[in-house]
């Protein structure tokens, strides 16, 4: 992750903000939007992912018996 830090002898007076000020504000602003649909995303696709494999049933007994003869020669 990038952080930037503006000094404030850089940006302005805070009486009234600058335009890279303004801009600064409104691009990090965006990054933060941005990161937090990101990570959105993410926990609703982490969420159906462990509803789905709650859903799904163990059929592995089904498989473990290995006695039964194969219909044809391989």
């Amino acid at each position: 992750m990038i952080t930037a830090v503006f000094s404030t002898a850089l940006v302005g007076t805070p009486d009234k903000p600058s335009r890279l000020s303004r801009i600064a504000t409104r691009l990090f602003d965006a990054l933060v939007e941005s990161r937090a649909r990101s990570a959105a995303l993410e926990l609703r696709r982490h969420e159906a992912f462990i509803q789905d494999l709650s859903r799904r049933q163990d059929h592995s007994a089904l498989f473990l018996d290995q006695a039964d003869l194969l219909p044809a020669k391989i």
